[in-house]
């Protein structure tokens, strides 16, 4: 479902009703950047907001395939990136199949991408994307209840990355709204799995982006 209001619009109209926040949530995804046809934010340290402090997780569990549990920290050890979507978004649908292209091309040297789907992306509706769109390169993962998405946002280095690259969108958009459901939203971890960076919009992915990023970033 698509809302063709700007921000500025959107939230004067969807912060004060029942069922605000699962409407706003889907809005923002729809008009999540200025860049909703063509290239998304250049993918670079600039785009992401940086936490002053890298951000320690409890432990966190997303589903696979076969509906089991698989730890974030199943990929500690090495910097990674943690990408959030849904297949609702218009925004994280454009994007996905670069950043699967991306995956493809860093292969197992990384970056690892590890693409999880949100709020209502269901594994059958997510398996069906991915098979219709030739994604061929990301795990199949889901946050059913977006705990994870939510748990690991920080509002402030969201906030920051706005505010680098499309600081108009700051005047419209209240920071909770931004923080808990905004997607698409990208996070770097460093090699103990903690939260260094986040931005949120879609991206101009590519391999060499990635491996500049991160290694400003994550080291």
């Amino acid at each position: 479902m698509t809302f063709p209001l700007t921000r500025r619009h959107l939230m004067g109209h969807l912060l004060g009703g029942a069922g605000a926040l699962l409407l706003s949530e889907r809005a923002i995804a729809a008009t999540t950047a200025k860049e909703e046809v063509g290239k998304g934010l250049a993918f670079e340290p600039n785009s992401f907001g940086k936490l002053a402090v890298p951000k320690v997780l409890p432990p966190l569990s997303v589903k696979n395939e076969q509906d089991q549990d698989v730890p974030l920290s199943h990929w500690y050890g090495k910097p990674f990136i943690l990408h959030f979507w849904a297949t609702w978004c218009p925004p994280c649908i454009r994007e996905l199949p670069s950043v699967n292209a991306t995956a493809k091309t860093l292969g197992a040297e990384g970056p690892q991408i590890v693409a999880v789907a949100v709020r209502g992306s269901t594994i059958p509706k997510v398996r069906a994307f991915y098979d219709s769109h030739g994604i061929d390169a990301l795990p199949i993962l889901v946050d059913p209840l977006s705990a994870v998405m939510m748990e690991t946002a920080d509002q402030t280095a969201l906030i920051q990355s706005i505010r680098q690259v499309r600081p108009d969108d700051l005047k419209s958009l209240t920071p909770d709204v931004m923080s808990l459901h905004g997607v698409p939203r990208s996070l770097i971890l460093n090699a103990k799995g903690e939260v260094v960076a986040e931005s949120i919009g879609n991206m101009d992915w590519s391999a060499d982006a990635v491996r500049h990023t991160v290694q400003a970033l994550a080291g």
